[in-house]
């Protein structure tokens, strides 16, 4: 037998083998081309020539952007967003440390923050700062206002309270008008203030007393106020 034929023999073995440990029929391929294309992996099954970036369902949330203020640091902000030093670092290399100043503009990787804000929203983030959250509502219970009172559910700033919008705060903190993310609650806007609401402390509005009281108190809550360009989704 010569070479050519002992590599004959030797390639019908090896196919005789496949068939035997399991593999569907011979008989199943019309042409060797067909057998080779179920045994062999193309190249395109490791490589489809799609950017993963670009891939369905896959979405890198856009960076934060913090605006400097007064005594900020880079250690304070990293600390703030819940990213490490050298992260922030990475993602602003012409920050130099020891000389920010107010109103400089950080970018914050939002995929590595804590914060998560809802889809369309501006993401330029001025201020963070931990609350103590407790509820109210329109009623006597929290206003001393009954619903026949020509003020019922006016807040402060003019407006009707809204569950899901409404928060009172102290003015000296959160000037009314501001738009905050507030974690675990959602965007709420500065509407209204109270006596009993001073320094960082957020009174949120609800419509039912029930819910107002099962809320309680909340400690250590983080806030961040959105700049100016902050566009409210609801």
């Amino acid at each position: 037998m010569n070479k050519f034929s002992r590599i004959t023999m030797l390639c019908f073995h090896l196919l005789l083998l496949h068939v035997f440990i399991g593999a569907v029929p011979a008989a199943a391929y019309n042409t060797y081309d067909e057998y080779y294309e179920s045994c062999c992996i193309s190249a395109s099954y490791f490589y489809s020539g799609e950017n993963v970036n670009e891939a369905p369902g896959l979405q890198v949330p856009p960076p934060l952007t913090y605006k400097i203020k007064s005594g900020d640091t880079m250690y304070s902000i990293a600390r703030s967003f819940g990213i490490s030093l050298p992260t922030l670092l990475a993602a602003n290399p012409t920050a130099e440390p020891s000389h920010l100043t107010i109103g400089q503009l950080l970018e914050i990787p939002a995929d590595e923050a804590e914060l998560r804000l809802p889809d369309g929203q501006m993401n330029t983030i001025s201020q963070v700062f931990t609350s103590t959250l407790t509820a109210y509502t329109a009623g006597a219970e929290s206003t001393g206002k009954s619903p026949s009172h020509p003020a019922y559910g006016v807040t402060s700033s003019g407006s009707r309270a809204e569950e899901g919008r409404t928060i009172a705060v102290d003015p000296s903190v959160i000037p009314i008008g501001t738009t905050v993310f507030i974690e675990g609650i959602g965007i709420r806007t500065a509407e209204d203030t109270g006596s009993a609401i001073r320094g960082a402390r957020i009174d949120v509005f609800m419509e039912d007393v029930r819910k107002a009281r099962k809320f309680g108190v909340k400690k250590n809550v983080k806030v961040y106020v959105l700049g100016e360009d902050a566009a409210r989704t609801g």
